[in-house]
């Protein structure tokens, strides 16, 4: 993909050299403050993630990761639409293909304090698609269409659609999938410059997000290939979308999204955190998977993540390694306050403790209110390492 494969959009917005304040933007009767989305992704985008992400950026939109309507029928108490306070706006997204569980699944999320309904039409993963959910439908716009007016009618608060470019590249349909989608009710989309066909392999296709983009009225969040402040903003200059989706891109590193928001706000760059700082959120973070899961689930998950948050310090590899194998929180502070004196020496060393000892002792003392240890109300509908590749050692 090229750059003058880009070129066709006219952007709405232009962002190079920026300064100033961003506008708002309107999605249905909520109003936004940031022009930046971290969008679902599974095993990833869990209440504790999504609390870390909350500490460097207030304003951004949020969602949860995918839930299953059709399971939520059974298990009404899954915690996957569990939401907090202090993180909105906020998001619960639900997928499927029966129209009336949709809605019953949407107005659930209604109910349980979401901001938004977003509906998953993308999700390329054939455990998903094979049951007529997530992009298969793209090759069903008719029902799609049922699902998204059905699902309007259910609740009062916004309702957002995220698909992809098409199914294959010879069925590249997301023009006109956006133009149903927004007629049948929408009140915004997400469009993933991929097809199905895809997966997460290649580039994103931004020139085709601008087809969507400039076919429709309501706010287009684009989304792929977005690693650095810069892509960011390359994406919504050549796309003219209202707003930029973030999700692999915040793999070990929640502070893209500050460091997007100030850069679209401010035209000024900030630097990438420090590795001893990246080393104690990849501790926190592992800590809070094992306080909300439970030490099985929480340890298991948070391997996954470490390796993300060590990824490109040099002389790493043996660590990550041994950070795949972890049991516990404890096994994680011995590994990562090693990996800390080798890139920071003794100070660095002693940093990290000192934000261990601190970390555990908040933990302690101020347990979420959302902690349980029922673990099977915690999985997620799909194989995470499916949409998110693990970082290799």
């Amino acid at each position: 993909m090229t750059d003058s494969e880009h070129a066709i959009a006219s952007p709405t917005f232009v962002f190079t050299g920026y300064t100033g304040t961003i506008m708002t933007l309107k999605i249905g009767s909520m109003t936004l403050k940031s022009r930046v989305y971290v969008p679902p992704m599974a095993g990833v985008t869990d209440i504790v993630f999504r609390d870390i992400v909350r500490q460097v950026d207030k304003e951004c939109m949020l969602s949860t990761e995918m839930v299953s309507s059709r399971a939520l029928m059974n298990r009404p108490e899954c915690r996957i639409m569990d939401l907090s306070d202090d993180e909105r706006p906020i998001g619960i997204q639900i997928f499927g293909h029966e129209p009336d569980v949709m809605a019953s699944a949407a107005r659930m999320a209604e109910a349980k304090g979401a901001d938004f309904v977003d509906i998953n039409m993308g999700c390329p993963v054939p455990k998903i698609t094979k049951g007529k959910d997530g992009c298969a439908l793209m090759r069903e716009p008719e029902l799609a269409k049922e699902i998204v007016e059905t699902v309007r009618a259910s609740i009062s608060i916004p309702l957002s659609v995220k698909f992809r470019l098409g199914w294959d590249d010879d069925s590249r349909n997301a023009v006109e999938f956006g133009e149903m989608l927004e007629g049948a009710g929408a009140c915004a989309v997400t469009v993933h410059g991929r097809t199905r066909q895809q997966l997460y392999s290649g580039k994103a296709d931004w020139s085709w997000i601008a087809k969507v983009k400039q076919a429709l009225s309501i706010p287009v969040f684009g989304n792929g290939d977005v690693f650095e402040p810069e892509d960011a903003i390359k994406l919504l200059e050549v796309t003219g979308c209202d707003g930029v989706a973030v999700a692999r891109g915040t793999l070990g590193n929640p502070w893209l999204i500050a460091r997007i928001t100030k850069y679209l706000e401010t035209g000024k760059l900030d630097d990438a955190p420090e590795e001893v700082d990246k080393l104690m959120v990849a501790y926190s973070h592992c800590l809070g998977l094992i306080n909300y899961k439970g030490a099985r689930v929480g340890a298991n998950e948070s391997r996954r993540h470490m390796t993300h948050y060590t990824k490109g310090i040099v002389g790493s590899a043996p660590y990550r390694a041994r950070l795949t194998q972890i049991a516990n929180a404890d096994d994680a502070a011995v590994i990562l306050a090693e990996l800390a004196e080798m890139v920071a020496g003794t100070d660095g060393k002693r940093r990290f403790l000192l934000h261990v000892e601190q970390a555990n002792l908040q933990q302690g003392e101020h347990p979420r209110k959302w902690n349980g240890n029922s673990e099977s109300s915690v999985e997620t509908p799909v194989d995470g390492r499916a949409l998110s590749p693990v970082a290799v050692p």
